[in-house]
């Protein structure tokens, strides 16, 4: 489905109480319909917030992520560790990534973008099991906290999470930003192995850790922006 030549997608969410959409870099306006509504009242809906759909799509355009546009980037810079790569490409009979220093070589056949992106996201992936990680362990051993297990995501939605066993994620995504709020990332989800849920006791023990917490979790409000299009890209759309 099109609106305005806009790319629709839409998918259902049982948990979900009103529409919400969200603009995607790459593949355009998403809708989540609770399963209450119909997707028959989908063009009312788009047509309703007209003046929304059209600025967030201009966004889009300008940083060169919208639909049509090549997703894929000349340039990756990674705030967290001060690393600049640059991103070559050429046409070849299979998609691979060959990462040296300073330069990732892509190798791709006729119409393999999403391919390339692919193997884009799982090397920021790795980077982040280099960068990220021996972080991480220095900060949980400085605090004394014992997790059962570290581990690096492409997370579509959050910046980190800690299981009920005390198993951290952290978003490779995490490399976009930096330093002193990925700090504040990994010592927030340190907090949730004593503390559960974001209760008083919660905030106070990040304090403790973090003095500047509040300022940091302002800061990841906006923070989205700062990553790049590629990095969020998601082939698995399902089409009205």
């Amino acid at each position: 489905m099109h609106w305005q030549s806009i790319p629709v997608s839409v998918t259902r969410n049982r948990r979900a109480r009103k529409v919400w959409l969200r603009m995607r870099a790459g593949s355009g306006l998403e809708v989540v319909l609770p399963y209450r509504v119909s997707a028959a009242d989908v063009p009312a809906i788009l047509d309703g917030h007209r003046q929304w759909i059209l600025a967030r799509f201009a966004d889009l355009a300008a940083r060169n992520e919208a639909p049509g546009q090549d997703p894929l980037p000349r340039l990756i810079r990674l705030p967290f560790c001060d690393r600049t790569y640059h991103v070559c490409r050429d046409m070849g009979a299979r998609t691979e990534l060959r990462a040296g220093e300073g330069v990732l070589q892509l190798r791709l056949p006729p119409g393999a973008e999403m391919g390339g992106i692919s193997l884009l996201q799982r090397w920021l992936v790795d980077q982040g099991k280099r960068w990220l990680v021996p972080v991480f362990r220095d900060l949980a051993g400085h605090h004394d906290v014992e997790v059962s297990k570290v581990q690096i995501r492409n997370q579509i939605t959050c910046w980190g999470s800690c299981s009920p066993s005390s198993c951290i994620s952290l978003n490779a995504k995490l490399l976009f930003l930096p330093s002193d709020v990925v700090h504040h990332v990994i010592l927030h989800e340190l907090c949730h192995v004593q503390h559960r849920n974001h209760g008083s006791k919660f905030k106070a023990r990040l304090r403790e850790f973090n003095p500047m917490s509040d300022q940091h979790e302002d800061f990841l409000r906006k923070a989205w922006d700062m990553v790049p299009g590629w990095t969020k890209m998601n082939r698995k759309e399902r089409a009205l």
